[in-house]
């Protein structure tokens, strides 16, 4: 993860945690509808954010699993003890859905990765704008 990414990352969860921490709203004081609405948009393009976030770390994973079964000096052409060697032709199919799945592992996590930064700019678009509402109401 990039570093700016993950510091719009670390800031948004702040801010949502101090918005939050400031409780229920007394009934004195009106909370801005704008306010609650942007709220909510808030943690719906975090949770979203974190949900892409996990699907990225399981690809990633399952593409280092790729890398780790394509070693020839753990994969080999013979198989598992007490199996039979399987055949030339057997062992390059398999190296070619090995290899197509790497790289379709590579187009999700780019695609993936895309969509992070993306919801990170929404995030940041809707902080600035509670900002700008904090600070009318503030006036």
């Amino acid at each position: 993860m990039k570093p700016a990414m993950l510091a719009v990352f670390v800031f948004s969860c702040c801010l949502t945690g101090m918005l939050m921490a400031q409780g229920a709203p007394s009934t004195e004081r009106k909370v801005d509808p704008r306010i609650t609405q942007l709220e909510m948009a808030l943690n719906h393009v975090s949770q979203e954010q974190q949900s892409v976030y996990q699907q990225f770390q399981m690809l990633q994973e399952l593409r280092r699993n790729e890398i780790q079964d394509s070693n020839p000096l753990v994969q080999g052409m013979g198989g598992v003890k007490d199996m039979p060697p399987i055949s030339y032709d057997e062992s390059i199919a398999q190296q070619r859905e090995r290899k197509e799945r790497f790289n379709q592992h590579t187009r999700d996590l780019d695609r993936l990765y895309g969509r992070y930064a993306e919801l990170g700019e929404q995030k940041k678009v809707i902080l600035d704008q509670l900002r700008e509402l904090a600070k009318e109401i503030g006036r």
